[in-house]
């Protein structure tokens, strides 16, 4: 499945982000410069397409899926500023 650019953002800022403690909305908002509420309907949608899920804390996980997504994001993202 095709991911918007935001949402593929949006995973790659949890994968950054959890590589350094919990990840919950606020900290996701904050990195990525939006409203609380916006980052809360797009991880919603996120959850339900199997991308995310919570572990007992409420913190955000990337599932395998999520986490395959995140990393060639962030791999993706790494080569364009290789380049520049």
């Amino acid at each position: 499945m095709k991911l918007r650019r935001t949402a593929e953002d949006c995973l790659k800022t949890i994968y950054l982000l959890s590589q350094k403690a919990e990840v919950h909305g606020t900290y996701i908002a904050e990195a990525l410069g939006v409203s609380k509420p916006t980052v809360s309907i797009s991880l919603k949608a996120l959850e339900q397409e199997g991308y995310l899920m919570r572990d007992e804390n409420r913190a955000f996980c990337l599932t395998e899926a999520g986490l395959k997504i995140a990393k060639a994001t962030y791999e993706r993202h790494q080569t364009f500023q290789t380049l520049l």
